[in-house]
């Protein structure tokens, strides 16, 4: 709950901005649905009841008739959370944002680890933005101990996948290096975005969904 509250504050920048913004695990109950290793789907009410590091650690789902199944966080592939309808009322977070998802994918950060990271973009393409949370704790002004947050988006690195597999840490003094790595091998990408630099990190998720949309198969 609190997390979410968090996220409502920190979405000052215009909707579109807001879809690359983490909004975190909700430790409230909220229509969703989890996906074991195993590839078994339990649906119901979801509730994630601990986290470290902003990740989920266990996980709680109420279903239909009744019964609470409880889940590690170590034993799924996904979880996804519907949004509270209260979620919208600033008007920070755009409609077409439906859902919190944690998806399983390797974390750059701890030697491809598989972590359950919070996803910012839509599904769909070759490239996925990913929350990453030691990208903000290496800002002074951001602490999760008093819910306090003065940081911009330039601060802010994110966790790309690409392709499934090739996962790496995406920053802002790093993007001309990003942006080649990324987006290079897509001809009809580089005609609209030829280049980029630190002064471009803004628009960095929509380049994403840009490639998604043009280069993927």
């Amino acid at each position: 709950m609190k997390a979410l509250l968090i996220a409502i504050s920190l979405l000052s920048s215009t909707a579109c901005l807001a879809q690359y913004y983490p909004v975190g695990a909700l430790t409230m109950w909220s229509e969703g649905y989890v996906v074991t290793l195993q590839n078994d789907t339990i649906q119901g009410q979801v509730r994630v009841g601990s986290l470290l590091n902003d990740s989920p650690v266990s996980v709680i789902v109420r279903t239909d008739d009744g019964n609470k199944v409880k889940l590690k966080g170590g034993d799924l592939q996904l979880i996804a959370q519907r949004l509270p309808d209260f979620a919208y009322s600033t008007g920070s977070i755009p409609r077409e944002r439906e859902m919190v998802i944690f998806e399983r994918v390797p974390n750059p950060r701890r030697n491809e680890k598989p972590m359950l990271l919070e996803r910012l973009t839509p599904f769909g393409g070759s490239v996925a933005l990913y929350f990453d949370v030691a990208g903000w704790k290496k800002t002074t002004e951001y602490t999760f101990g008093n819910f306090t947050i003065e940081t911009s988006r330039q601060d802010l690195s994110y966790i790309v996948l690409k392709n499934g597999r090739e996962a790496q840490v995406a920053k802002r003094g790093e993007m001309e290096a990003v942006h080649e790595r990324l987006f290079g091998d897509c001809p009809a990408f580089i005609r609209n975005y030829p280049s980029a630099s630190r002064r471009n990190w803004n628009q960095f998720g929509e380049m994403v969904v840009a490639y998604n949309q043009l280069c993927s198969r």
